[in-house]
């Protein structure tokens, strides 16, 4: 199952300047950037690949930045993260999904789409 999030960016009036995919079965990410977004007003994450004209990025680039989006593994206190946000082990979808992606790197948000 293709799970789908807004990349919202508050700078553009909250507008979605890309998507997150998650595909459940093979457990990766994807991320597009919408091409009619304004390449000048994208964090640099994006910026640098849609400057180049690379507008769908791959599991790798995907994963990292969304591993860059959320706590690592090696956090010193994981087990109560993992308690409070309902997850019995650690797992890069749910916990960003319970964050909304929200990061100190910049002020990009996910919002759930329905596919």
């Amino acid at each position: 199952m293709l799970r789908k999030y807004a990349i919202c960016d508050p700078s553009v009036d909250g507008q979605s300047v890309a998507t997150l995919y998650y595909d459940t079965d093979k457990k990766s990410f994807r991320i597009s950037i919408d091409e009619a977004a304004d390449v000048g007003k994208l964090p640099l994450s994006l910026k640098m690949h849609a400057t180049l004209g690379r507008y769908d990025l791959n599991e790798d680039f995907s994963m990292d930045w969304v591993r860059s989006r959320i706590c690592p593994p090696s956090r010193h206190n994981i087990s109560t993260i993992l308690q409070v946000t309902g997850l019995h082990e650690y797992d890069e979808y749910g916990l960003i999904s319970y964050t909304k992606g929200i990061s100190v790197m910049d002020d990009l948000y996910l919002v759930a789409n329905l596919l």
